[in-house]
């Protein structure tokens, strides 16, 4: 925890709640057989990128070859 007193810890952890549940909301919505975990490392890797994250975490349609376009498949390449 960054701070100590008790209202900072009540804080941080509804932080910590409404981030869960906004993922998990974004889990459902997206339909993508991902863990929270593997989504919360992408986001981790993309934080600074400015981007729409239900379009983020929206699994392509048929890709005949990996290009940059798609966000999910820019960090692979």
């Amino acid at each position: 925890f960054v701070g100590n007193s008790e209202n900072a810890v009540r804080s941080q952890v509804y932080v910590a709640m409404i981030v869960h549940l906004l993922l998990a909301y974004l889990k459902f919505r997206s339909k993508i057989g991902w863990s929270l975990q593997e989504m919360i490392q992408l986001l981790q890797l993309n934080v600074f990128k400015r981007t729409d994250l239900e379009a983020f975490f929206k699994p392509p349609g048929k890709i005949s070859k990996i290009d940059a376009s798609y966000p999910l498949l820019a960090m692979a390449s």
